[in-house]
Formats: C-alpha cells, structure tokens, sequence
C-alpha cells in the first residue's frame, strides 16, 4: 500500500521535476571509486556515486579496475541514475516548509486524494510545536520495546522482518514500528523520551548512539513494551510521515530521541 503522501514527499517531487534531466554533477575527469562491489561473476567492481547539486539524484558510475599486469587495455564505464533518499534532496525540508496548504491539496489531489489529509491524522504542527520531554520506566523483556503506529500490531517488527533496516545493534525499523534495542534483558528500564519538531542533537554521555528514519503513518505512536503496558506518546510534531528515531544507551538507562526529517539512511554515532 502507497503511504499517504507527506509534505516532505510532495516538497522531493517539486524539486525533482524542477531540475528535470539537466543534473547538476560533479565533473568526472578521473576514475576514483567511492566504493566497491561484487559482481554475478564473483570480480570486484568499482563504483562511484555522485549526487545531483540540485536535486539529489544520484549518478552511479561502474567499472571493472584495470589489470596490473596488462601492459595497455580498454576500460568500459557503466553509468546509471538512482533516485535520492528524500533527506538527501538539497533543500527539501525548507521547501515542505514554505509549502501552503492550498499547494498541499492540490499535490494530494493529483495523487489521487482529493479530499486531503484524513481527519484521523495528527495535525502537522513543525513550525508551532516545541520539544517534550518525557521520563518513563518501560519493562524490558528479552532486551527489547517497541515503538509502533498508534493501533498496530507489534507483529509488523517482532520477529524482525528481513526487510528491515538496522542501525548497529540498538535499532530495528520497517514502515510504523521500530525495534530498540535496550541495555537491559529483563527488567525495568528509565528512558527519557524526547519529541521535537528539529534534531536536538545526540547526547554524547552516551556510550551507545545510533539513528535511523522511520515512517508513521498517521503521526501517532505507542511505545509498547512487550509483555506489559502500551504507552501512548504525543502527537508528532509534523503529523503523518518520516521521523528520525536516535537512541542512546548506557549502563541501565537510555534515551531516545524521535524529530521530524524527511527519510535518509541509518547511521551509528558511537
């Protein structure tokens, strides 16, 4: 099922169409890798990505690396274009942001949504909400809670799917559940939850940091402990789409910190 589009998603569309086929890429004078894969074939593979200035898109170039031993040969150079991660679009958080309303309802429109954001959806509030702070006590079992889509089913992450994106050993995520990771097996966990309309920056008391985007579909979320209570938290802040979760471990204690961002790869901090 198609998410329901966010202003971040229609703000990646905007500028994507905008620079149209005239990309804005690095000049290419010299075969340096940013990296390197395997082929079907089992030989090494050369790959460099470079993104689009304007709009993100990525240009992927390919080639096998030369033979050491080969007096003279000829290099052949495989070039593709791969769409963006919404957070790597230049620009696309303050586009959604001076985004109008009138705008937004006529990019749902065409999307096929006439009538708008669905009355059930939390408001989209990141240019008026301010950061809470909330300490909780959540009953770790197995090492684990959960942070899922206010409603659903703590079966979308638990076991964890093979489609799901990991952020070192401290986070598990598919679209409307996340999967943390706690410092603890079995037990009582303090954990300060902290929501907020901008990134407030990991805290680096912490031994233990790693983040990753998550997509909530409606902009309201349960943290779900799995044999015990489910705790609903507060609207997010910008309603229905991609949030960055970041969490912190130490010793017996932790700290998760969850803020609007349009969607971009998982990282560990530390």
């Amino acid at each position: 099922m198609t998410p329901f589009p966010s202003r971040d998603d229609v703000a990646m569309e905007l500028i994507i169409k905008e620079c149209g086929g005239e990309h804005d890429f690095p000049e290419l004078n010299v075969l340096e890798p940013t990296g390197t894969e395997t082929d079907p074939d089992g030989r090494a593979v050369n790959v460099r990505r470079d993104p689009c200035r304007r709009c993100g898109t990525v240009r992927i170039t390919r080639w096998h690396p030369p033979d050491p031993t080969a007096a003279s040969q000829l290099i052949a150079v495989i070039g593709t274009h791969e769409r963006p991660e919404p957070g790597d679009v230049p620009g696309v958080a303050e586009r959604a942001l001076q985004m109008t309303d009138d705008e937004y309802a006529a990019a749902l429109a065409r999307r096929g949504f006439p009538g708008g954001v669905p009355s059930g959806f939390a408001p989209d509030r990141r240019t008026t909400a301010t950061p809470q702070r909330l300490d909780l006590t959540v009953r770790v079992r197995a090492g684990q809670f959960a942070l899922v889509d206010r409603g659903g089913s703590l079966g979308e992450i638990i076991p964890v799917p093979p489609h799901a994106e990991s952020a070192g050993e401290l986070i598990d995520a598919v679209p409307g559940a996340a999967l943390l990771w706690a410092p603890v097996h079995d037990g009582d966990l303090p954990l300060t939850v902290l929501i907020s309309p901008a990134d407030p920056g990991p805290d680096r008391s912490y031994p233990r940091i790693a983040e990753l985007s998550c997509r909530f579909h409606t902009g309201y979320v349960t943290l779900h402990e799995l044999a015990g209570r489910a705790l609903d938290l507060p609207p997010l802040p910008a309603g229905h789409g991609d949030y960055r979760l970041r969490f912190h471990t130490a010793g017996t204690r932790g700290l998760l910190q969850i803020w609007n961002r349009p969607r971009t790869g998982p990282r560990v901090i530390a």
